[in-house]
């Protein structure tokens, strides 16, 4: 199963292979596979037992063969692959400060893209009723744990950050702001594969996930929501909840696997938002895009 993806940064479209397509199918779409993904994949224990293998000194000799697999730059980490002791010092590297530029960082009124990966732009969270397939209605209340701040954000936009096993496993702020709030929230950890979720969107709201409230000067009070998935039980967040923080700047990080971030805007802030994310996203086609990426401005 390959995805279509357009590429902002290359302005064309490219195609992305679904790691293990085989299991995935097997797991979220044969009987048998479901029985198994509800009784052990979707619980903690296999990404304990998967983060016993990522730190420990064997999975280390996994690392410069998956650089080779996947085409990874070595060059943009701030320390060499042979500097990693363990598979999963690897998978949550930083990069170096000159890797991911961020675009316009004095503009508070800005928008960048959260992380490396395949962004989905929702304009309107409560209407709309296409998430990647026609039908699906997203519940804003049951992913946020909270009806009224699902009211808050009644009509504002969504920007969806998925990232792939290969991606560089930091996320960043993508607003300039204070953080508000924090809550945990915690749930099953279900794969963000495309075969996973795009036929069933609740994963978004049944996975383990962060809830971050960002209070913007020029945008409001925004959300930044990172979705923890299989193997990928551990999130975490670099700033306490007080702090300043600036776009662009490192947020935290996920501990080994594919996993998803998801910015919320208030429809009191009108943004005029990538043209090519607009423009494919109204298709349900995604748009690869690396962090630090402007998304988009505050209209004024």
């Amino acid at each position: 199963m390959s995805i279509r993806l357009y590429n902002i940064a290359k302005e064309s479209f490219e195609e992305e292979k679904v790691p293990a397509e085989s299991f995935m199918r097997f797991l979220y779409g044969n009987p048998v596979g479901s029985m198994l993904l509800w009784g052990v994949f979707k619980r903690a224990f296999l990404s304990r037992l998967g983060g016993v293998w990522a730190n420990s000194k064997m999975s280390r000799k996994k690392v410069a063969s998956f650089i080779a697999n996947n085409g990874i730059d070595a060059n943009e980490m701030l320390y060499s692959p042979e500097n990693f002791k363990t598979f999963n010092e690897f998978f949550t590297r930083a990069l170096s400060e000159t890797a991911r530029p961020v675009a316009s960082p004095e503009n508070d009124a800005a928008v960048s893209f959260p992380s490396d990966g395949r962004h989905m732009l929702i304009e309107n969270v409560s209407s709309a009723d296409a998430f990647y397939v026609k039908g699906q209605k997203f519940d804003l209340a049951k992913f946020l744990g909270d009806e009224s701040l699902a009211r808050r954000f009644h009509g504002g936009s969504m920007l969806i950050s998925r990232l792939s096993p290969v991606d560089y496993h930091r996320f960043h702020y993508p607003i300039s702001g204070q953080i508000a709030a924090r809550k945990l929230i915690n749930g099953a950890l279900f794969s963000v594969s495309p075969i996973a979720f795009i036929p069933r969107i609740s994963v978004f709201w049944e996975n383990k996930r962060v809830l971050n409230l960002i209070e913007s000067p020029s945008l409001g009070m925004c959300a930044f929501v990172e979705i923890g998935a299989t193997n990928v039980g551990t999130i975490e967040n670099f700033d306490a909840p007080g702090s300043d923080v600036k776009r662009g700047s490192p947020a935290g990080l996920f501990r080994l696997g594919a996993s998803c971030v998801v910015t919320l805007i208030p429809a009191s802030s009108k943004i005029a938002w990538n043209e090519k994310l607009v423009q494919m996203s109204r298709q349900q086609i995604e748009c690869y895009a690396k962090v630090g990426t402007l998304a988009g401005i505050l209209s004024r």
